[in-house]
């Protein structure tokens, strides 16, 4: 998964993995049930910290947007969570 960082940006990184990939889940460009790459892949991947893909996770999380299960990934919220999530703001 590509997903831009500005390592300029005065946006913590953590935040533009959040917002580009709520954008990509409220924009139905990831669909509900989709699968999410590993945050120790995509750490990997972007050549950041595992932990702070972890926070741009928790925080998709939190939002209702991500649904974590142990053992088996990251999947795209396929409940009311997601909808309800589409009306608050990136702070």
């Amino acid at each position: 998964m590509r997903i831009p960082i500005d390592r300029r940006s005065a946006i913590p990184v953590y935040r533009q993995i959040y917002g580009f990939l709520r954008e990509s889940i409220l924009s139905a460009r990831l669909a509900p049930g989709s699968r999410l790459p590993a945050a120790r892949q995509l750490a990997r991947d972007l050549a950041l910290n595992r932990l702070t893909v972890e926070n741009a996770f928790v925080r998709l999380e939190t939002d209702g947007l991500v649904e974590r299960r142990v053992g088996s990934g990251t999947f795209v919220s396929t409940g009311s969570n997601s909808r309800i999530a589409s009306t608050r703001l990136l702070p």
